[in-house]
């Protein structure tokens, strides 16, 4: 079938990959009895009494489809919509296996005749919604696209099924307008895997951007778990976006806009959950990290590197402006045990060249036009046991 699929249009190939997604449930979802058995045993469909047989005959049809014999789907499709004509699965069948077969005018006469009888149907939804695509009508593709996945929020199929919309603004922007009610799908669609490319992220969180900013139903919790993999892929900036706008204005507190996240590590001491942006740990068996009080108040961090070389123990991902920035911070007991980086690419990258100390008048960097920052902060080997807290960083220019 992938080979059939292949060689055909996009619109189509596309229909037949969510078709074949469809076909467990539609196995699963018909009748009982001889009739069930004759959807996976098709010797016993004649044993199934003739009132019964549009069943057997929608089984046979939609396997058919699968296995890519269009001549048998559309045969037994015929004989479904013949035993049972108001049921709009019968003339959705049909019009599949007429499409399948190019024979675009049947395909639609079919599946006109289904939309009359029910939009409950997946099949007519599918096909309108490619309908609506292909004629540029992203709103109405929209809408036929959120009807599928209200009733099956965990569509396996959902990515492949928005793609063509997540495409091009305006398909966004539809999209959005769907997501913004908050429907029973919202949370997956929200929900993103850690194998999801870096331009796929970004998508998702502009679509859900423009949803947070058309109303109040996509609210602060919703776009939580994309906000944080937005901030850990180093897309700061728009995740600062979104979570303004689900969140209000004042959603990240005190801290500054596109800079440094909870300075103090009171955040990380609490492992709080109350904001996604803040500091990564980098624990291991080389190195120890340890919440302690601060020398004042508050929480510091306790830092010791037991390799022979420089390691990692923080990094933040942040959206500053090309200038020159110092960073400084409280550290104890001595100088030269900690240096800073700043790396594009939303991995920290070891230091090749420090200018300054972070615990002295502090250590300089130069960002240019740089996406994906983020900074990272390395111990030394043999300064044993470091503390630090309260850091910082400006512009100087």
């Amino acid at each position: 079938m992938e080979q059939v699929a292949a060689k055909l249009a996009p619109g189509l190939a596309l229909r037949l990959f969510v078709t074949a997604c469809l076909v467990l449930y539609l196995l699963a979802a018909w009748g009982s009895g001889f009739d069930r058995l004759s959807a996976t045993l098709p010797a016993l469909e004649r044993l199934v009494p003739g009132p019964l047989r549009a069943q057997a005959d929608r089984s046979a049809a939609t396997i058919a489809l699968a296995r890519g014999n269009a001549a048998t789907a559309l045969e037994r499709a015929a004989h479904a919509v013949r035993n049972d004509s108001l049921d709009p699965l019968s003339t959705s069948l049909l019009g599949s296996a007429r499409q399948y077969r190019r024979d675009g005018r049947g395909a639609e006469a079919a599946f006109r005749i289904a939309a009359a009888r029910g939009w409950r149907d997946r099949l007519t939804q599918l096909y309108w919604y490619d309908a609506a695509l292909g004629a540029g009508e992203v709103e109405r593709a929209a809408l036929r696209a959120d009807a599928l996945l209200r009733a099956d929020p965990e569509f396996a199929a959902a990515g492949q099924l928005l793609a063509p919309l997540e495409a091009s603004a305006k398909g966004r922007t539809a999209l959005a307008r769907r997501l913004a009610g908050n429907p029973s799908w919202a949370a997956a669609y929200l929900k993103v895997s850690a194998d999801i490319d870096a331009k796929h992220v970004g998508l998702k969180g502009e679509i859900a951007l423009l949803a947070a900013r058309q109303g109040e139903a996509l609210r602060c919790d919703n776009p939580r778990g994309l906000v944080a993999v937005l901030v850990e892929r180093g897309m700061r900036r728009e995740a600062e976006r979104l979570w303004r706008a689900a969140c209000g204005s004042d959603a990240l507190g005190g801290e500054a806009e596109n800079g440094l996240a909870d300075g103090g590590f009171e955040q990380l001491a609490a492992a709080s959950a109350a904001s996604p942006f803040g500091w990564r740990k980098y624990a291991r068996g080389d190195v120890f990290i340890e919440s302690v009080a601060g020398e004042a108040s508050g929480s510091a961090l306790s830092l010791r590197n037991s390799a022979s070389v420089s390691r990692i123990v923080l990094s933040q991902a942040l959206a500053l402006a090309p200038g020159l920035y110092r960073v400084r911070a409280k550290i104890r007991p001595a100088r030269g045990a900690v240096a800073i980086s700043l790396a594009c690419g939303a991995e920290a990258r070891r230091p090749e060249l420090v200018r300054g100390d972070p615990a002295a008048s502090g250590q300089l960097l130069e960002i240019g036009a740089c996406e994906n920052q983020v900074l990272g902060l390395w111990l030394r080997p043999g300064t044993g046991e470091v503390t630090i807290d309260d850091v910082a960083i400006e512009r100087v220019r």
